[in-house]
């Protein structure tokens, strides 16, 4: 799933090593839809009814969404550094992931502990994959690297970015129920064949 190489791959943009690249719209584009997609992704992931292994893919799928970034600009990346970055970051969340843990495990509790469950963990793991996301593009955009990202130096810009992705991905939730609930009503109107 996630291939650990040091190597970086080609970027889709060459630029000079350690320059800055911000004010590259087409890169800056490529970026925020490889991010939205990952949110996508982490948050149909989080309604999975198994606790803590859906915590666990959402990781992974963090992961993969750094690589891909990393391989966007140009940026090495390993598994393990990328491990090590994710889980400082995390810890920038004030508590977020613990309460994300806990309220994973609700699932154990039929009916109410899952509706808890599904009320606030997809949109918690749709803000916390976007704004780490947008933590990278601007490190990379920086012309920074895997290797010198400083977590510190990002927490009000990761607190800024987990409320605009709150808002983001609440409002994808509801988008996705109000197709959900056309879709239903479309069927139902289709006469039987």
């Amino acid at each position: 799933m996630v291939e650990s190489t040091t190597v970086a791959p080609t970027p889709a943009v060459v630029h000079a090593a350690g320059e800055s690249v911000r004010g590259d719209l087409a890169l800056t584009l490529l970026a925020n839809n490889k991010i939205k997609d990952y949110v996508v992704a982490t948050m149909a992931l989080s309604t999975v009814p198994l606790p803590i292994v859906d915590l666990a893919g959402i990781t992974l799928i963090q992961l993969r969404m750094v690589q891909k970034l990393s391989q966007l600009y140009g940026k090495p990346f390993s598994k393990e550094l990328g491990t090590s970055v994710l889980a400082s970051l995390a810890g920038t969340f004030s508590g977020l992931a613990g309460g994300m843990a806990a309220v994973s495990l609700l699932k154990l509790v039929p009916g109410v502990g899952e509706a808890v469950a599904l009320a606030g963990l997809p949109v918690a793991t749709g803000a916390m994959t976007y704004a780490v996301g947008k933590v990278f593009v601007r490190h990379y955009e920086d012309g920074g690297s895997l290797l010198d990202l400083d977590t510190l130096t990002f927490k009000d810009f990761i607190a800024e970015q987990f409320e605009t992705g709150k808002k983001l991905a609440h409002e994808a939730r509801q988008q996705a129920k109000e197709k959900a609930k056309q879709a239903k009503k479309a069927a139902k109107s289709k006469p039987a064949a």
